[in-house]
């Protein structure tokens, strides 16, 4: 996480902000919904607001966190301020703890809700009016930031790509017909975590014969037909970092048409992985697959994007 804090504040400066005010949009006890306020503080818990301003970077946390936010997030630069009571009493507390009457503060607008953004301007309101800061919404500055990977995460990101992998070849080589698609799933999450991961990254899509035609088909207690194609959708989570990986396979030998398109799709994934570099734009990428495709006559079924960003978020 080193020079995160830097490069926001560099952000901020861009946009004249005087502090960022980053939340979660709910009290999230998995810890999937405030990646933003986890990138820039590394507090991995439900409930709490990171203020960063152009000199300070304050967690503000209720008493069940503040033992847990000292582990975690001073080491990374922060402050912890104590939140008590409902946010009408403690906010203006921590505006004038942060030394920002009448300063301008952004709002991380994906990290709250609109009912919390409420509850934000009705606290600012219950300041007097000379110690009342000015309350915005402010651009997507974390998301930015998170766009580009740094070495650590993107060491992370391999091993969550590495665990997948390997769970996936252990699923595959157990696969018979007969099984149902419930119970590779089932599979997949136990090689994941027997192989060193914290998890799954997201529910596991298992899909035999037509059925995995659906691009997100819920694994049924449905066993699996010889000949026809099986789709598993999967990832780990290691550190953090989350991997997604979609694989086609087959209990015995594809049917000739099948085989045939699985040939369009892989020939369309070879020339995306051999032809995209740093810089390009993502429809340019995208075009680069979907051109393998159309020549082939299935273009009308590519209706979906080439790929997606992968990170602290599965998408």
């Amino acid at each position: 996480m080193t020079g995160r804090l830097e490069r926001l504040r560099a952000a901020m400066a861009e946009e004249r902000l005087d502090a960022l005010y980053i939340s979660g949009p709910v009290d999230d006890v998995y810890g999937r919904h405030s990646m933003n306020r986890y990138y820039v503080s590394g507090f991995t818990g439900s409930s709490g607001v990171a203020l960063i301003t152009r000199e300070r970077a304050i967690l503000a946390v209720d008493f069940r966190y503040v033992e847990q936010a000292e582990r975690e997030a001073v080491p990374r630069g922060f402050e912890i301020f104590h939140a008590k009571g409902r946010q009408l009493a403690w906010l203006p507390e921590l505006v004038k703890y942060a030394e920002l009457p009448g300063k301008r503060i952004g709002v991380s607008t994906a990290d709250l809700s609109y009912a919390g953004f409420l509850a934000l301007e009705k606290a600012v309101r219950e300041l007097p009016w000379g110690l009342r800061p000015e309350v915005g919404a402010a651009s997507p500055i974390v998301e930015r930031l998170r766009r580009q990977k740094d070495a650590d995460e993107l060491a992370l990101l391999q091993r969550a790509i590495d665990i997948a992998d390997r769970a996936f070849e252990r699923v595959e080589a157990s696969i018979a017909p007969g099984v149902t698609e419930r119970e590779v799933a089932r599979r997949v999450e136990r090689a994941v975590q027997e192989l060193g991961g914290d998890g799954i990254s997201f529910e596991t899509i298992v899909a035999g014969g037509a059925w995995a035609a659906q691009p997100h088909a819920t694994p049924r207690d449905e066993p699996l037909a010889e000949h026809q194609p099986i789709i598993i959708d999967m990832g780990a989570i290691f550190g953090g970092y989350c991997s997604d990986l979609t694989r086609t396979t087959v209990a015995g030998r594809l049917a000739p048409e099948l085989r045939a398109i699985y040939e369009v799709v892989f020939a369309a994934q070879q020339r995306a992985i051999e032809k995209v570099e740093p810089g390009m734009r993502a429809a340019d990428a995208h075009e680069l697959a979907h051109a393998v495709i159309r020549e082939a006559g299935y273009g009308e079924q590519f209706g979906h994007g080439l790929g997606h960003g992968v990170g602290l978020e599965v998408h």
